[in-house]
């Protein structure tokens, strides 16, 4: 049956793994039907070709090639515009989905602010485009059982950076530092990460695992999984859809209102967990 989580055996990628804990991980093969697959890539090549003025090619990264030569804003505008499509939107009320997350959270009813569904292109050799070991509670900060759902447009793994987990040390929240994003030349951006601690980072490569995933398959994993997405050398470039899922009726999110994170502050986590926060970039 597709849509059932998948044990894992010992080894370096998900693929080998044996014996994760289903509170942390849990992998769905096929749970995105194909021609919503299909769906969204298609939405995205059809976006990317109007900004460029031509008809949609078969190839999606060489259409990404020409706007990001031509018109890197415009490339920024697909991006952010793409979350807006009915095609996104039905990836993030998928009643296969909804269920497979309600499953793992407990939630009777699932709280899934929109504003934690996002879009990501990966694209190769694009090194500054790396996200350090992190836990997502600190970005989302919804209920205690939150997870998020990750699901690849392409394939993904160990030769396009993926995704590293690390559930052996994801037992507890891990101290945080905030600091601002960079560019490729180290310019700083508007909005800011919240990475465990770079004293910390080192530590969680000998327990690095690699998803191996293909489209349709979606990896659900709880909010205190360590865990980072990689470099992409390439040739391909790399897409993927990300959303949240907690527990609407959480004792703990009822209390403060379903305040969760806004925009780009931690102020939530910061309100909530002040021990944590090593430092703060101002």
């Amino acid at each position: 049956m597709p849509n059932r989580p998948q044990p894992a055996r010992a080894g370096d990628t998900l693929n080998d793994l044996e014996d994760l804990d289903p509170a942390l991980v849990r992998i769905h093969r096929g749970l995105t039907p194909p021609d919503l697959v299909a769906e969204l890539a298609d939405t995205l090549g059809e976006m990317i070709a109007a900004q460029l003025g031509e008809t949609p090619a078969l190839d999606l990264d060489a259409l990404v090639d020409r706007l990001r030569d031509r018109d890197r804003a415009g490339l920024g505008a697909v991006y952010d515009a793409f979350r807006e499509t009915l095609a996104f939107r039905r990836f993030v009320t998928a009643p296969a989905l909804a269920q497979a997350a309600a499953q793992m959270t407990g939630a009777r009813r699932l709280h899934s602010p929109f504003q934690h569904a996002v879009f990501r292109m990966d694209l190769a050799g694009e090194a500054w485009r790396g996200f350090g070991w992190h836990q997502d509670f600190a970005y989302n900060v919804m209920s205690g059982t939150y997870v998020t759902a990750w699901a690849p447009l392409t394939p993904t793994g160990a030769h396009n950076g993926s995704i590293d987990i690390a559930p052996a040390v994801s037992g507890r929240i891990h101290p945080v530092e905030i600091r601002y994003k960079r560019d490729a030349a180290g310019r700083r951006l508007a909005t800011r990460d919240a990475f465990i601690s770079e004293r910390r980072q080192a530590d969680f490569e000998p327990h690095a695992l690699t998803l191996e995933l293909e489209p349709g398959d979606v990896a659900l994993f709880h909010n205190r999984l360590v865990h980072r997405s990689g470099f992409n050398p390439g040739p391909r470039h790399r897409y993927s859809l990300q959303v949240r899922f907690g527990d609407l009726l959480a004792p703990e999110v009822v209390e403060r209102g379903w305040r969760n994170r806004r925009a780009d502050g931690f102020e939530t986590f910061k309100a909530l967990h002040p021990e944590l926060i090593e430092h703060e970039e101002a």
